[in-house]
């Protein structure tokens, strides 16, 4: 993860001093490589120090939109620079912040709790101890193809990959043209780089309001699954923000920038299905091979989405925002045959399991088994 942002800051900085196309483009394919492996890396993380009920919550801590409410005010204060010099601004500044972080990280972060310096032996050991029922192991270095096979096999793994194209199709959409949305209801190019902050907001509301839920469903009802629940509760937010969008009249200023912000909700939705993701993956190579799928689907969908908001539809947008509830609806599809499946699957789980109801299973425990290699495992949904 260091060295990830570390490279990643320094290319940041270098697209500051870009002077033709082609080097702007080899730099911004090495910024989107290099982005990869921070989602993933940082859920394998996440999965290694907090069991499965615990981990809704730091996810959600961990993931939100406040990052808009520093960019918001760096991009309107580069604002008021002349020229060429605003945009290589934004680029420096922020790689230059990127690089501060990563040496943070690579200070403070370790790579497992077996190699955390600032733990005791005895935490070290409630820690493991502590994620032994969920049967999904801490880490392993080996690869198997075994495993790898398995991913692309899994119903799950397909499931959750076209989930993630359909949230992503708002984030690839609104995030790109919010700008232009807000400045199309009257503002400023300076000014509509303020009211961007909002939007992060609500990303953060929406993070902490999803992540939240599930973690307190998870601790009084424990017997009970509501994730995908929470992955409807905020679609729908989201899927009714955006018919307002589409529907409110243009000269309604304040309603359409409302509907917008509240469009920003689709991230409460996308941060509990990463970690569902996690959760009902076990075996560190098959845990690697779908978070990278999931990741791919992500920029697929970042790729698809700008494509549906026309600039001769400017302000509008209606195939856009047409995307965008189209996306909502297959969405909400696709985690219900989702949690079916994980449904179905621990029926049958339960039935050949003898021992369904033991929490330390000394067989598996550790092995680096997958979900579908130990009959121990239970789906989450």
């Amino acid at each position: 993860m260091f060295w990830v942002q570390l490279m990643w800051g320094c290319i940041l900085i270098g697209t500051g001093f870009a002077n033709n196309f082609p080097t702007l483009i080899a730099l911004r394919v090495l910024l989107g490589a290099l982005e990869a492996p921070i989602v993933p890396g940082n859920f394998l993380i996440i999965g290694m120090w907090y069991s499965r009920r615990e981990q809704p919550l730091r996810t959600g801590l961990m993931y939100t939109g406040l990052s808009v409410c520093f960019t918001g005010p760096i991009g309107w204060g580069i604002g008021f620079l002349s020229g060429e010099h605003q945009w290589r601004a934004m680029f420096w500044i922020t790689g230059a912040m990127t690089i501060v972080w990563a040496c943070i990280i690579g200070i403070f972060l370790p790579d497992n709790p077996v190699k955390s310096k600032f733990v005791t032996e005895r935490q070290k050991a409630i820690v493991i101890d502590k994620i032994r029922e969920d049967q999904t192991g801490v880490e392993n270095k080996t690869f198997k193809k075994e495993q790898m096979i398995e991913a692309f096999l899994d119903p799950k793994t397909w499931l959750m990959f076209f989930f993630h194209i359909w949230i992503s199709i708002p984030n690839g959409g609104l995030t790109n043209f919010a700008p232009l949305i807000i400045k199309g209801l009257g503002y400023t190019s300076q000014r509509s780089t303020l009211l961007t902050m909002p939007t992060g907001i609500m990303q953060t509301v929406a993070s902490y309001m999803c992540n939240g839920g599930v973690f307190l469903t998870a601790k009084y009802y424990p017997a009970k699954h509501f994730r995908t629940a929470w992955v409807m509760f905020g679609i729908i937010v989201g899927l009714i923000a955006a018919v307002f969008l589409y529907a409110l009249p243009l000269n309604n200023y304040n309603g359409r920038l409302a509907a917008l912000y509240c469009s920003y909700f689709y991230l409460g939705p996308y941060i509990v299905s990463l970690g569902i993701n996690t959760a009902n993956t076990a075996g560190h190579t098959k845990k690697v091979t779908t978070n990278a799928l999931v990741f791919i689907a992500y920029c697929v969908s970042n790729i698809i989405a700008p494509q549906f908001f026309k600039a001769n539809q400017a302000p509008l947008y209606p195939l856009g925002m047409g995307a965008v509830l189209g996306s909502y609806v297959l969405a909400m599809i696709t985690i219900a045959l989702y949690a079916t499946y994980c449904w179905n699957e621990n029926r049958r789980r339960d039935k050949i399991d003898a021992d369904k109801g033991g929490r330390v299973h000394n067989d598996t425990d550790f092995k680096d088994l997958t979900d579908k290699q130990n009959v121990h495992f239970r789906y989450v949904w």
